[in-house]
């Protein structure tokens, strides 16, 4: 299975009730497609930030939203398709990034395996 990292940004004027829905519909897009969660962030120091620039949503300028950041994992690269769209056409979501993620190797591996490249 292959990690992914996305972070998402949901629209600033939901409800407490309609954020934890939205978190919610979200996390179902990639239960549906057999992925499986293993974290997401919601809290410090993500939550609702200032954006860098105004971005026009559905007709409105926003200048804030609620920043989501999950971990995740699955078996199939191209249901990240499938999701894609679900998030597109979620009105909620402003904004989305998903990304492969790869954990930082320990700094013991690391100072190895350069050692290895020099040696080459």
């Amino acid at each position: 299975m292959r990690q992914y990292e996305m972070m998402y940004i949901l629209h600033p004027q939901l409800s407490d009730e309609d954020l934890a829905a939205a978190i919610e519909q979200v996390g179902r897009y990639v239960t549906n497609l057999e992925g499986e969660i293993t974290q997401t962030i919601r809290e410090t120091p993500w939550g609702r930030r200032r954006l860098a620039y105004t971005i026009r949503h559905n007709g409105q300028d926003l200048r804030d939203g609620f920043y989501v950041l999950i971990y995740f994992s699955l078996e199939n690269t191209r249901k990240l398709v499938e999701i894609e769209r679900a998030l597109n056409l979620n009105e909620r979501v402003v904004r989305y990034l998903v990304t492969k993620f790869e954990a930082p190797k320990p700094v013991e591996e690391k100072k190895q395996s350069d050692e290895k490249r020099a040696v080459s």
